[in-house]
């Protein structure tokens, strides 16, 4: 377990900032680190205590399939700033603070997978994708949720700033095969 420092992470809220009951279903977002697993894990741990500063996944899943657990699922973790998810009950969104735009980040579950090595720091042109074994682990993790196959996005879906690009070089129809090959996402 690579747990975030506190500040990097805080409660999920049941009331958004007018008073309204939060009841949106949970989504997964995919994201990716654009460095090494290590960078971002020690990013999570150290302390950030101004609001613009603070980050953090759920859960990483390095380049060998290993998963780090980062902010307990019950918790918010910083994922997506500005941010939105377009389900068929239109946008949603929460506010949580006055000082930001509302964001997917009180119902959403963040799983990051490590860049690698030639697609580290956004570069583009040579990104390879992921392994197999981080695709193995993301099925695997997501096999034990309840969160529909239409309720997984990605940072690029969500956001909202036109500026997020990742995962990069992902395959949705990848993950998809591998989902089905578990019996507990039947009917999802």
């Amino acid at each position: 377990m690579s747990l975030a420092h506190p500040s990097n992470y805080g409660e999920r809220f049941p009331i958004d900032i007018h008073g309204n009951t939060v009841t949106n279903d949970y989504i997964v977002v995919l994201h990716e680190t654009v460095g090494s697993a290590s960078s971002a894990l020690n990013t999570f741990a150290t302390n950030h205590p101004n609001d613009n500063d603070q980050v953090s996944y759920h859960t990483l899943i390095g380049l060998d399939g290993t998963i780090h657990y980062v902010v307990p699922p019950e918790q918010r973790a910083f994922g997506a700033g500005n941010s939105s998810f377009q389900s068929t009950f239109g946008e949603e969104a929460v506010f949580t603070n006055a000082e930001f735009p509302s964001s997917v980040n009180n119902f959403a579950y963040h799983i990051s997978l490590e860049t690698p090595p030639d697609g580290q720091n956004n570069n583009y042109a040579t990104h390879s994708g992921y392994t197999e074994a981080q695709y193995q682990s993301l099925a695997w993790l997501l096999a034990r949720t309840t969160v529909p196959n239409e309720r997984i996005t990605t940072h690029k879906a969500v956001d909202r700033s036109g500026s997020r690009s990742d995962p990069r070089s992902f395959d949705s129809q990848r993950l998809v095969n591998l989902l089905n090959q578990y019996p507990s996402r039947a009917g999802l």
